[in-house]
C-alpha cells in the first residue's frame, strides 16, 4: 500500500492528537479518585492508544 504525502501528513497530525489524548487521560485518571470514573477514564484512554498503534502500524 502506498502512501500519498498528504496521507502521511494527516497520520503524522493524528499520532501527535492522540498521544496528547492519551496523556491526558493518564493525568485525569492519577486524579480521580472515583474507581468508576477511574474505569471509564482508563477505558478511554486505552481506546485512543489503540487508535494511535493503529495509525502507527500504516507507517511500518
Amino acid at each position: 500500500m502506498s502512501i500519498t504525502s498528504k496521507e502521511l501528513s494527516w497520520i503524522e497530525d493524528q499520532l501527535s492528537l492522540e498521544q496528547l489524548i492519551v496523556k491526558k487521560y493518564k493525568i485525569a485518571e492519577n486524579l480521580t479518585e472515583d474507581k468508576a470514573l477511574k474505569n471509564k477514564i482508563c477505558d478511554a484512554g486505552e481506546r485512543h492508544q489503540k487508535h494511535y498503534n493503529k495509525l502507527l502500524s500504516y507507517l511500518n
